[in-house]
């Protein structure tokens, strides 16, 4: 089934958009091409303020809630088993963290051109979490102090990595020895 709601028909549809809207673009939360069509009739002016301040607060409330309870959950269970904070980082918070993208791009997976938005969203939330997350915590956060050798080999690998998936992709297929090696350099 084709996406009929897609910003190109909408555009295609401009004279009478707030009504293509309605029809054909349902969502179960917000519809935000709504709000921009019809509330606010088209207007970049007034919808870009407030898409933006929805954004920042949906980055506050995900920041709060992981801070509430994932941060938490994640220092009680590391001090149960008696691991470091260090390890737990790598093992527990990242499977918290990734888990979402990682069943997304699964799901996606299973669509003909999902391949591609599975490996483009995974590699952009990665590059996002390394730059402006990584980056936050470290400026805002009086706390971090980095280990010079952990973070050259941490940013060396991730390199590394990024490298082997765009080699990996030319073929378009990644086959099962490729999943191995991906699988050891995270154990790395």
């Amino acid at each position: 089934m084709e996406d009929v709601c897609t910003y190109q028909l909408i555009h295609e549809n401009l004279a009478n958009a707030c009504e293509y809207v309605k029809n054909n673009c349902e969502t179960t939360y917000i519809n935000l091409y709504a709000l921009h069509y019809c509330t606010l009739e088209d207007n970049y002016y007034l919808s870009m303020p407030i898409f933006i301040i929805i954004l920042l607060l949906c980055f506050f409330l995900l920041s709060d809630t992981s801070n509430r309870y994932l941060s938490a959950a994640l220092t009680i269970l590391s001090d149960k088993l008696n691991m470091s904070q260090n390890l737990a980082g790598v093992t527990f918070l990242a499977l918290g963290n990734g888990a979402p993208d990682v069943i997304s791009g699964i799901v996606a997976s299973e669509d003909s051109g999902g391949i591609e938005f599975t490996v483009g969203s995974l590699t952009a939330a990665g590059v996002f979490v390394t730059c402006i997350v990584f980056s936050s915590v470290v400026l805002f956060s009086e706390k971090v102090q980095l280990t010079k050798q952990l973070f050259i080999r941490d940013v060396l690998l991730y390199l590394i990595t990024i490298v082997i998936l765009m080699l990996f992709s030319l073929n378009g297929k990644i086959n099962l020895l490729e999943a191995i090696g991906f699988f050891a350099l995270y154990i790395m």
